[in-house]
């Protein structure tokens, strides 16, 4: 599941305006449980495949 609309937009931005530096191609997303970070990751991914930039991702699950 993403974000809702129009939530989490700063860091989703950060993570996005992150990765268009060459020198970082990864971002590692940490946190407690519950605080959004797989929506978060999955919004970003769905950006960066809309771009054509998403090489690959891949999630943890219980």
């Amino acid at each position: 599941s993403k974000c809702l609309e129009n939530t989490r937009v700063r860091i989703q931005e950060s993570i996005l305006d992150h990765l268009e530096k060459r020198e970082y191609r990864f971002i590692w997303l940490r946190g407690s449980p519950g605080t959004g970070k797989t929506a978060i990751s999955m919004s970003v991914a769905s950006t960066l495949a809309k771009q054509h930039r998403l090489a690959a991702s891949f999630f943890w699950d219980k």
